[in-house]
């Protein structure tokens, strides 16, 4: 891709996420009282809030574990201590505005593990495509009581899934487009069918945690909640990809916020006023457990000495 192109395609991601943010604020315009009115007679319920902050590390874990268990079936050798430092520290760029910032810091720190900074980024984009094609299936099984159109769900369902199956031969072609957008050379070697589904399966299993840890911070937000785990799971994972996808919204800001109260009040769990108080206070939440990590990380020395797995 020539320079022009790049620009060319740089700015039209900007206006997308313009016209995206622009909405969602608009959407929410007005609310936003409503919302502090409401902050300001919550009683929190810090055992749930606890219990729900148990589970976001120990999904975090697994997700660490799912992107260094690619990194070794690409051939190389990366200790659990080593992947989360360099898991926390380059999330870290999922803040600034563009998605390509996560991954650039990720390459930088794997060289300083013996790591291909190839091998870093090309697993780090296979994680994110099947953590994506993984919460989209989540979100159509758990929340199907209020999917409109079955039958597109299911087709969309059996797509994800088929995706999933063709991850270890599209992901070579992800790999190349990556490259022309970032001007970074990124590959992604062979990985064997069996390690992609695994990823498939500990992602399912992270985006199911996550439901279940936000019923629990809903709890002690708002107090007793209606609705079944399904609805949770499916609101959540909805939100979070939805923010994801709006590439140059910083953590996905405000517009998944929103997508967080439309679900909500979609699904019955709350009414508006909770949900924009529960949208607010799990943006503050979810923060503070990506950046404190990541803070921590950075201020504490690396070893000298690599630890081996």
């Amino acid at each position: 891709m020539t320079n022009t192109r790049r620009k060319l395609f740089v700015a039209a991601q900007w206006l997308f996420a313009a016209i995206i943010i622009w909405s969602a604020v608009r959407a929410l315009n007005g609310q936003w009282r409503l919302a502090a009115d409401r902050l300001t007679t919550l009683k929190i319920g810090w055992s749930w809030v606890g219990l729900a902050t148990l589970i976001v590390f120990l999904t975090y874990m697994l997700l660490i574990e799912t992107w260094r268990r690619v990194i070794i079936a690409s051939g190389e050798t990366l200790s659990f201590r080593a992947a989360a430092r360099i898991w926390f520290v380059s999330n870290l760029g999922k803040y600034v505005p563009g998605k390509v910032w996560s991954i650039a810091a990720m390459t930088v720190m794997a060289r300083g593990e013996s790591v291909s900074p190839m091998t870093a980024a090309g697993s780090s984009i296979l994680i994110q495509l099947v953590t994506i094609a993984a919460g989209i299936g989540v979100v159509l099984v758990a929340g199907a009581q209020v999917v409109d159109q079955p039958l597109l769900a299911t087709a969309v369902l059996i797509i994800v899934i088929a995706c999933v199956a063709a991850a270890p031969r599209l992901l070579p072609a992800a790999a190349r487009m990556a490259a022309s957008v970032t001007g970074k050379d990124i590959q992604i070697s062979k990985i064997e069918a069996r390690t992609v589904w695994a990823a498939a399966l500990r992602s399912v299993i992270s985006w199911i945690a996550y439901g279940v840890a936000f019923q629990f911070f809903v709890r002690g937000i708002i107090g007793p909640t209606a609705g079944a785990v399904t609805s949770y799971i499916a609101v959540y994972a909805a939100s979070y990809i939805i923010g994801f996808l709006a590439l140059f919204a910083p953590g996905g800001a405000v517009v998944r916020e929103s997508a967080l109260v439309t679900g909500m009040v979609r699904l019955g769990l709350s009414g508006r006023a909770d949900a924009l108080a529960v949208a607010i206070a799990s943006r503050l939440w979810l923060t503070l457990l990506e950046l404190l990590p990541g803070l921590f990380f950075l201020a504490v020395r690396k070893p000298v000495s690599r630890q081996i797995q």
